[in-house]
């Protein structure tokens, strides 16, 4: 004979899940990193850039190094990139600059090449820019604006200071792109992939943060995204202009949780295709 289940029960069975929930939330998955690989096909790609490796760090909202910093440091070593980009919100205010040196210190390789883009929260916690530029130039890293350059292994780099806060300016963003067989994009909030002009260049990959994947997720969803997100939530998508990749980010913003989200730290393989 089956018995009914009590309220009481139920009550009891729903406490007990909603504590998993929260511990999981709050003490396992905000340090429990996710490194995820990916190949990323050029056509024509020259065979000197076969294997480039990127690592993309983003929505570091970084106060002290902890455990999922540390996790992210040790992969970024084992796995080599040549290049390694923090697509912004690296940190929330002028206090933890240091912090942030330290950090791209750690990241910094013989040559490799570490670049960062800004994003809403370096403007809303008013951080100097020039302060925060200089803090990566003394690590070795290079903060990037609304700019294109060219880097010495012959990527082009287009990158946008952040969307969500008013402060891309796409004009000057893609004026005078270098030619080079492989362009990326850099931005903070993938929004800005939607407001492209037609005429923009085409990019082999973007890669933006923002979303931080939802943070917390509800049957697989994102139950909220920040504005400035677009359609983007998380991974990889097609656009006009290319493929853009969406991080779910490395920290937590606001509240110090994730619930089926976990941090990411996606590694990106240019391959021949």
């Amino acid at each position: 004979m089956v018995r009914p289940v009590t309220r009481r029960a139920f009550l009891h069975a729903g406490c007990c899940a909603a504590g998993i929930a929260a511990f999981d939330g709050i003490a396992i998955e905000p340090s429990w990193l996710d490194v995820a690989e990916h190949d990323v096909p050029i056509p024509r790609l020259p065979a000197a850039l076969q294997g480039f490796r990127i690592a993309h760090l983003s929505d570091i909202h970084l106060r002290a190094l902890g455990s999922v910093h540390e996790k992210a440091i040790d992969a970024i070593r084992g796995l080599a990139p040549d290049l390694v980009v923090l697509t912004g919100d690296a940190i929330e205010g002028e206090g933890s600059l240091g912090v942030l040196e330290e950090l791209c210190r750690s990241l910094a390789a013989p040559g490799r090449e570490v670049l960062a883009t800004v994003g809403n929260w370096e403007h809303w916690g008013h951080v100097p820019l020039q302060r925060l530029s200089e803090a990566y130039a003394r690590a070795g890293a290079r903060l990037l604006g609304n700019e294109s350059v060219l880097l010495k292994r012959g990527v082009s780099i287009v990158a946008t200071d952040d969307f969500c806060s008013g402060n891309a300016d796409l004009r000057a963003a893609l004026a005078n792109v270098p030619s080079a067989p492989v362009r990326l994009f850099l931005t903070h909030a993938p929004g800005v992939f939607e407001t492209l002009p037609p005429g923009a260049p085409r990019f082999d990959l973007g890669l933006a943060g923002h979303t931080h994947g939802g943070q917390i997720r509800a049957l697989g969803t994102a139950v909220w995204v920040p504005p400035g997100s677009g359609r983007f939530r998380s991974g990889m998508y097609d656009t006009a202009h290319g493929r853009v990749y969406v991080s779910r980010g490395v920290g937590t913003s606001v509240l110090p949780v994730r619930f089926t989200c976990r941090p990411e730290l996606p590694v990106f393989r240019l391959i021949a295709g």
